[in-house]
């Protein structure tokens, strides 16, 4: 290895790795743990700025909280798949981007960190659990965006 700029340099050339070997590690754990890893990409701009479109996401099986990006099935249509943040779990209640509360009930609050450019529980209401599709742990794509959601 030729350093540049001192150690710095070579840090910096080794932290794409480092990122690469972490996401590699992370899929192989999730495979052996059944964790059915899918990947989506991110179209529209309902979550600008956190993801954009064009974004590329890994997406587990895993527990949600608030704050959590999920894929979930668009309750009024079945053959599309949203991107969103979960405001609130069962029981929880969040505030609406017009004003006043919103109320979970038994499911998840899910709502776009771009209001303008989202159709959310806004427009929907809360969402059963069985429509969630997976949380999105990492962005692999575009390389100079990659890293953990």
């Amino acid at each position: 290895m030729r350093l540049e700029h001192g150690t710095i340099g070579a840090v910096q050339r080794r932290r794409p790795l480092a990122l690469l070997l972490a996401a590699g590690a992370a899929l192989v754990a999730a495979l052996a743990l059944g964790l059915r890893p899918r990947r989506v990409e991110v179209v529209g701009e309902s979550m600008l700025p956190a993801l954009r479109p064009g974004d590329r996401l890994l997406l587990l099986r895993l527990p949600v909280r608030p704050g959590s990006v999920v894929a979930v099935t668009d309750p009024r249509d079945p053959d599309r798949t949203l991107l969103k943040r979960v405001a609130a779990g069962p029981g929880g209640a969040a505030e609406a981007a017009g004003g006043g509360r919103m109320e979970a009930g038994g499911g998840y609050l899910v709502l776009g960190d771009n209001p303008r450019a989202s159709t959310d529980s806004g427009d929907f209401g809360p969402v059963p659990a069985r429509l969630l599709r997976g949380r999105a742990v990492y962005r692999y794509a575009p390389t100079d965006r990659r890293g953990p959601i």
